[in-house]
């Protein structure tokens, strides 16, 4: 069993993983948030972010709010073992709006270019 972050960051894990398998540059997939367990029931909110506590500069932990207006609930690092996260991305949705996710390969790296 896993929270919603860290299961968006095995999403990602698997996502990164078939990216470098399809000699492709870029990955488009839609992430849609569970309800159970440690879900989400309505609209949500991914922050993938440095923050003041990161142990190392350029290191953006996954945060995942149960809502619009609140602070993340859910984060975790894991993500960070397959992914590197050049910026700071934020998007918001509704209940069962899924996000679009980029992923693109750059001199053997993996990048989370974007989430919309």
């Amino acid at each position: 069993m896993s929270d919603a972050a860290t299961r968006l960051a095995y999403h990602l894990r698997d996502e990164a993983a078939a990216l470098k398998r399809s000699g492709q540059t870029v990955r488009t997939f839609g992430h849609r948030p569970k309800t159970w367990p440690d879900g989400i029931s309505g609209a949500y909110r991914i922050e993938i972010a440095e923050t003041k506590t990161s142990p190392r500069p350029g290191h953006r932990s996954i945060g995942v709010a149960r809502n619009l207006s609140e602070p993340t609930w859910y984060s975790t690092s894991y993500h960070l073992n397959f992914v590197d996260v050049p910026k700071d991305l934020v998007v918001s949705h509704q209940r069962d709006e899924p996000t679009l996710v980029t992923l693109e390969l750059k001199n053997g790296k993996v990048l989370l270019t974007d989430l919309k």
